[in-house]
C-alpha cells in the first residue's frame, strides 16, 4: 500500500481497512507509522491500528529487527497498549530464535545500533522482562567495540530506566534471586563508558548525555579512580572548548558536573572547576538569554561554591531577581545572602573600604585622580541590589 494518507484526514483510513491482510511486513510498518502519526483519530483510525498490529505480529520474521524496532515506537506513538505485542516479540526473540530453533539466525546481522534501539523500545513502551533484557545486554556486550558517542547515549538514557524500573519493580518475572546484579550490570555499563570515553567525536548533545549519565552511574555503581582520571582529562580537554555548547547544553552540563563532583577524587576536582567556570564565562561572554527555571537550577547547583567569581553567574542572578516568583523568593534570598557572606568582606568592613589614589602625570603638567574601588565591594553592592529589589517586588506583589 502506498503511504497515501499520511497526517491526511482520518476518513481515507477507513479505505484501506479491507487492504490490511494483504500487505506485505515493510508495508504495514509503513502503514503503522502513518496512522500513528495522525492529528485526528476516530473509531478507523483506532480500528486500522489494531489490524496492523495483528497483521505485524502474522509476519514477525519478516519484519526483521528494526521493523520490529519501528512498530513498538509507532505503537508508542498512538498511544495504543502494546503489551501483546511486546509479549509476542519477546516469546519470539527468546524462543523461536534460540540457538537450534527455525530462526536461530534472526539476530546474526544486527548491528549495535540495531540492538541499541531494540533495548530502547522495550524501554520506552515499559515492557521489563527479566530474561528478555539478559539476552539484550549479551548481545551488546559483543557490539561494545563498534559502539559510537551516539550509541553509547542511546544505552545510557535507557539503562536508566530499567534501573528505575527495577526499583519499582516493574520487571516481569522478577522473582530471581540475582535480579538487581544482573539488571544493574556494571561490568557492561562501566566498558560503554569508557568506550564513549575513548573516541573524541562526541556532539555536544552526545557529551552532555554523558554528563548526566555519569550523575546516574556514581548513584549506581560509584566512580573509580581510573574513570575518575579520565572524565577529569575529558573536562580539561572541553574548557577550551566552551563556544560549541548552546546555552541549554551548558546549565545541563554545569548541573551535573556539580553533581558529579561528590563521587569524583579530590584530586580531579580542580578540572571539574575548570570546566564549569568555562561554561559559565562563555554564557557571559554571549550574553546568553537564560530561562528562569534554567537559571535557578543552575545556581542552585553552584551555591556551594562561594569562590565562583560574581562575574560568572551574574547573568543568572538577575535573570532570576527580575522573574523570581513568590515561592521561590526565600530560597533567592539564601543564595544571596550566601554570596555576600563568600565574598570575603563583611557588612563593617564594607564600610570601611579603603580607596586607592594613583596620581598619574600624562600628559605633563595635568594631574589626573584615578580611584580604583576593590572588586568586592563592587559585587557586594550589586549583591545587595539584587536583594533589595527582591523585597521590593514581594512587598508590591504583596500588596
Amino acid at each position: 500500500m502506498s503511504r497515501v494518507f499520511v497526517k491526511q484526514a482520518p476518513r481515507l483510513v477507513r479505505q484501506h481497512l479491507p487492504l490490511v491482510q494483504t500487505l506485505s511486513a515493510s508495508a504495514v510498518v509503513d502503514a503503522l507509522e502513518d496512522a500513528a502519526n495522525l492529528r485526528h483519530r476516530d473509531s478507523y483510525v483506532e480500528e486500522f491500528i489494531l489490524r496492523c498490529e495483528s497483521r505485524a505480529l502474522a509476519l514477525l520474521p519478516d519484519l526483521r529487527l528494526s521493523g520490529i524496532v519501528r512498530s513498538l515506537f509507532a505503537l508508542k506513538r498512538a498511544n495504543v497498549r502494546s503489551g501483546t505485542f511486546a509479549d509476542e516479540v519477546a516469546r519470539f526473540l527468546l524462543e523461536e530464535c534460540a540457538t537450534g530453533k527455525l530462526y536461530d539466525g534472526f539476530l546474526d546481522c544486527c548491528t549495535a545500533n540495531d540492538l541499541l534501539l531494540l533495548y530502547k523500545a522495550f524501554a520506552v513502551v515499559g515492557y521489563f522482562n527479566v530474561r528478555l533484557y539478559t539476552l539484550c545486554m549479551g548481545l551488546l556486550a559483543t557490539q561494545t567495540p563498534h559502539m559510537i558517542p551516539a550509541d553509547c547515549c542511546v544505552f545510557f538514557q535507557s539503562h536508566v530506566k530499567y534501573v528505575e524500573a527495577l526499583k519499582s519493580g516493574g520487571f516481569h518475572n522478577s522473582d530471581h534471586a540475582n535480579t538487581p546484579e544482573m539488571i544493574l550490570c556494571p561490568s557492561l555499563a562501566t566498558e560503554i563508558t569508557l568506550r564513549f570515553l575513548q573516541q573524541d567525536d562526541a556532539t555536544p548533545e552526545d557529551l552532555t548525555v554523558f554528563a548526566e549519565w555519569l550523575v546516574r552511574m556514581g548513584d549506581y555503581y560509584g566512580i573509580s579512580d581510573e574513570l575518575s582520571g579520565r572524565v577529569a582529562a575529558l573536562h580539561r580537554a572541553l574548557s577550551p572548548k566552551a563556544v560549541m555548547f548552546s546555552v541549554d547544553h551548558i546549565h545541563r552540563l554545569v548541573q551535573s558536573t556539580c553533581k558529579i563532583k561528590a563521587h569524583m577524587e579530590p584530586l580531579h576536582l580542580p578540572s571539574s572547576l575548570l570546566f564549569i567556570q568555562s561554561l559559565l564565562h562563555e554564557a557571559e561572554r554571549r550574553s546568553d538569554i537564560h530561562t528562569y527555571e534554567n537559571a535557578l537550577a543552575t545556581l542552585h547547583a553552584v551555591e556551594d561554591m562561594a569562590t565562583l567569581p560574581f562575574e560568572l553567574v551574574s547573568g543568572l542572578l538577575y535573570t532570576v531577581v527580575n522573574n523570581v516568583g513568590p515561592g521561590d523568593a526565600e530560597r533567592v534570598r539564601g543564595i544571596l545572602r550566601k554570596r555576600i557572606q563568600g565574598s570575603g568582606t563583611d557588612e563593617v568592613e564594607f564600610r570601611s573600604v579603603p580607596m586607592e589614589y594613583k596620581i598619574d602625570t600624562c600628559p605633563p603638567a595635568v594631574v589626573a585622580v584615578k580611584v580604583c574601588e576593590p572588586v568586592c565591594g563592587i559585587k557586594i553592592l550589586q549583591l545587595r541590589e539584587m536583594l533589595e529589589r527582591l523585597d521590593i517586588s514581594h512587598r508590591i506583589s504583596a500588596t
